[in-house]
């Protein structure tokens, strides 16, 4: 190889250390190397929290058209006046056919009904439904069962749960996927489990509210999400609908990349859906994208809104003597 070559010429460690030429396909990258802000960050979001305190409704607030898989019993009443919201109902489905259309690469059929309606946000609502048909379709497989034990819906057995985590973790591996490829965003509802308790001193207080999944589903499904915010109403005279952002007191999981680690986790979520979303004031979720997209991916403040902090969340409330 002469000396212009050397010049001209990137190259590559073979197998027996011998440098060889790059090829064109290499030279040019498979994988392109990027730099800078990002200026079309998806939200992979889990919204999860008390039934009843408006998450499907705040879920619309998302950016663009939505398209709503839904899977509980009519859970997407609240929504379906929104020009901007396009429904696929699933709840009408045996487990066998939501699980037998919910994988793959093109879960449900949407990818055409993604470009057809310009969707930008995929919201599917809710998991708490799923889990419950994945659950059905885990005994009716009868998973775990032998000679000496059949699974019944009141005694699935440990194979059966097992199965249904991985039903379910199907659907959202799916669903997220689809949304990455076709560049929108993702947003999944939970319902809120029962508080689970402790006693010290004849008092039985909350220890921990988590979401309505079962088993080490709250812990499977956590790392693959980049924003799960809780939603509730505080208790009280106001019953103002409170959003948390990150892990505080007694409830988890949440984690955020959009809102800053420092002072209160919480904030009064001051929104109306009498209102249009861009009316003066109101809180969304398009509306906090687009504030973190414009800030340069710099983590935004959260709301300061909520007088009090955090400290009537951390108090130990009784619930009864024991």
């Amino acid at each position: 190889m002469g000396s212009n070559d050397r010049g001209n010429t990137l190259t590559k460690r073979t197998s027996d250390t011998r440098l060889a030429p790059v090829s064109n396909v290499e030279r040019k990258g498979l994988f392109p190397v990027k730099s800078g802000a990002d200026k079309n960050v998806r939200m992979v979001m889990l919204l999860w929290g008390q039934a009843g305190t408006g998450k499907t409704t705040f879920a619309a607030t998302a950016p663009g058209n939505k398209l709503w898989l839904s899977f509980g019993d009519n859970e997407h009443v609240p929504v379906a006046h929104r020009s901007d919201v396009y429904r696929i109902e699933l709840f009408g489905l045996s487990h066998d056919d939501v699980f037998k259309h919910g994988g793959g690469s093109n879960p449900f059929g949407i990818k055409q009904v993604i470009i057809d309606n310009n969707i930008k946000t995929i919201v599917c609502d809710s998991l708490t439904a799923i889990q419950d048909l994945a659950l059905s379709k885990a005994v009716a497989d009868k998973i775990g069962g032998s000679p000496k034990f059949e699974p019944t819906m009141a005694q699935p057995g440990r194979s059966a749960f097992g199965g249904r985590n991985q039903y379910l973790l199907e659907v959202m591996r799916s669903i997220s996927a689809i949304g990455a490829v076709m560049g929108c965003h993702v947003i999944f509802t939970s319902h809120e489990n029962d508080p689970q308790t402790k006693s010290e001193g004849g008092v039985e207080t909350i220890d921990l509210i988590s979401m309505s999944l079962g088993g080490q589903l709250v812990n499977k499904v956590s790392h693959r999400i980049s924003e799960i915010w809780n939603f509730r109403q505080e208790q009280g005279g106001q019953r103002n609908r409170i959003i948390t952002t990150r892990i505080s007191a007694k409830r988890r999981p949440m984690k955020t990349r959009m809102f800053d680690q420092h002072g209160s986790a919480s904030f009064v979520l001051n929104y109306n859906p009498d209102k249009p979303d861009n009316a003066p004031g109101q809180m969304t979720i398009a509306g906090f994208h687009d504030q973190w997209i414009r800030s340069g991916l710099k983590r935004i403040p959260v709301p300061d809104n909520r007088k009090g902090g955090d400290d009537r969340d951390n108090a130990d409330v009784p619930i009864k003597a024991s």
